[in-house]
This record gives structure tokens, C-alpha cells and sequence, in this order.
């Protein structure tokens, strides 16, 4: 039986990722993209702890070990000026990343999802993640994450995902996502698709759900009012 379609744009947090899913991605594709990058983030996390060059690379070869594939893979390049002009999405896709990082600041209702990228993003937990990462406030921090967007086209899932790391001491308020010269900052980015073979990861499906569900833990939470 085939999944219904979803008709409009959502989007979710998955450890320190930002995912959006545009319209058109299936429930069922939703949720194993969802616990897929967990699976993989929290392997990352484990494995490398703030070494934030190694982060990705383990991210992405668990995702190959559960039936992903690489599509593209970026050069990893340094940032000057606004982050969003850096990311290779296009102006719609980038528009809802925008309202997604928006609504997790401003909507009561996604206090959980903003805690737990809260957490995730910064090597020190407690601290303004999203301020920190748009460069917004003072002081010192390094951290990753990534911004993603998933589509789906004849059943096949592919998400474009820009991972970026970033060390910052001594950053003023600027405006969104602003790497400002004056300050000691550095911010590399580097692009990614992958696409998820949906066959193959139906066999390990059931166990990776297992998995997440007996950790107790859920490093995973939906993101309202986009």
C-alpha cells in the first residue's frame, strides 16, 4: 500500500540538524529520514565529540551502513559574509529554512525542538544556540549543524543538506546569519545530497526504530507554525 502524500512544507529537528521536508515527501519517508539522521548524528556525536572536522564524516558513513548513498559531495569552503548567501538551495527552498529557524525561535509551542537544538548545536549546553549560530550576542563558542531539505520525486528521497562548523570569539549583533570580519570568526560550510535507497532500508527499518526507541532518549522533535 502506498503512502499518502503530504501537501504542504514541514519540518523537524534531528539532533543539531534542521530538516525541512517540502511537499510531496510521504509520511512513512518522513519519519525514516527523521530517525536515520538521529541514528547518524548520535553515532557522530560518540564517536567525535567537538572534533567537528571528523563530525560529518562519520555522520554520513553511518548513513551509507543503513542503505544511503552519496549523490553529491561539495567542496568544503570558508564563509564570508552572510551564510544564506553561501548555501546552494534555491530561493524557496532557502525562504523556508528561514520561516523553520523563525518558528523555532518565536512559537511557544516549539520550546522542546528549540531546547534540543539548543543543546546540540554548541559545544557548551545551556548557551543560545540559535543566537549563536546566526552570530547574534557576544562571546566565545564553536558548534556544528546542519540545514537540510528533502524532496521526493517518483518515490525517490533525496535531501541537500550544507553542514556547517564554526568558531567565533567576540562576535556583536549583526544581522541573520552574519560572519562579521571585525571579529575573530570562522565558519566553513560544505554541501551534500544524499539520496536513501527507501528498498533496502525497509529490511533495517523495524531495528533502527528499536534502537532509538530502547535508548530512552528521543533526540528528535517536530517544528510547528512554519
Amino acid at each position: 500500500m502506498s503512502c499518502p502524500l503530504t501537501e504542504s512544507a514541514s519540518a523537524a529537528v534531528c539532533v543539531s540538524t534542521l530538516l525541512v521536508f517540502l511537499p510531496g515527501v510521504t509520511a512513512q519517508h518522513q519519519e525514516d529520514v527523521r530517525n536515520s539522521f538521529e541514528f547518524a548524528a548520535r553515532a557522530a556525536d560518540r564517536a567525535n565529540g567537538d572534533d567537528y572536522t571528523g563530525w560529518f564524516k562519520t555522520f554520513r558513513s553511518t548513513l551509507i551502513n543503513i542503505h544511503w548513498f552519496n549523490q553529491q559531495d561539495g567542496l568544503e569552503q570558508e564563509v564570508e559574509g552572510l551564510v544564506f548567501d553561501s548555501l546552494d538551495f534555491s530561493d524557496s527552498e532557502r525562504e523556508l529554512l528561514i520561516r523553520a529557524l523563525n518558528a523555532l525561535q518565536q512559537k511557544a509551542e516549539n520550546e522542546d525542538a528549540l531546547k534540543l537544538f539548543n543543546q546540540s548545536v554548541l559545544n557548551e549546553v545551556g548557551q543560545d544556540a540559535i543566537g549563536r549560530l546566526l552570530f547574534i550576542g557576544g562571546g566565545s563558542y564553536h558548534g556544528k549543524y546542519q540545514l537540510a531539505v528533502c524532496s521526493e520525486r517518483n518515490g525517490a528521497v533525496a535531501v541537500s543538506t550544507s553542514y556547517a562548523r564554526f568558531r567565533v570569539n567576540g562576535a556583536q549583533y549583526r544581522s541573520v546569519l552574519y560572519s562579521d570580519g571585525k571579529v575573530e570568526t570562522k565558519t566553513t560550510i560544505s554541501l551534500h545530497v544524499l539520496g536513501l535507497n527507501s528498498e533496502l532500508y525497509g529490511r533495517v527499518r523495524d531495528s533502527i526504530k528499536r534502537r532509538l526507541v530502547d535508548s530512552g532518549i528521543s533526540e528528535q522533535a517536530p517544528v510547528s507554525g512554519l
